[in-house]
């Protein structure tokens, strides 16, 4: 049986929300929950149900498998931030920042 360990679920969302530069209030107020809710939630002394999980995800860009896993270490963090900027542009801008970017690392010879 596979048991949830809220604390690091906690531990995590915090070290997202604080290397994305946002507050409680701001995170909580974007996730649709209670500031208090949220600072209980990072010390692991509430749980918290599985939509408000996405939702603070979503607002985080973190993967819910990082956030809930025991033993999956952030794979890359630059491409996690990559991700945060880019989640609330248009597909159009985008695909415009994918070109301009594929035409940067053909020409700087980066891979």
């Amino acid at each position: 049986m596979w048991l949830v360990d809220y604390g690091i679920i906690g531990e995590r969302i915090k070290q997202e929300r604080l290397d994305k530069g946002l507050t409680q209030e701001v995170l909580a107020e974007k996730a649709n929950i209670s500031a208090s809710f949220l600072g209980q939630i990072e010390r692991g002394e509430r749980k918290l149900s599985l939509v408000t999980l996405i939702e603070i995800a979503k607002v985080l860009g973190a993967s819910l498998d990082y956030l809930v896993s025991d033993s999956s270490p952030r794979e890359n963090p630059e491409l996690d931030e990559l991700i945060y900027l880019l989640r609330d542009h248009s597909r159009q801008e985008i695909r415009m920042i994918t070109d301009i970017s594929k035409t940067v690392f053909k020409y700087c010879d980066v891979k």
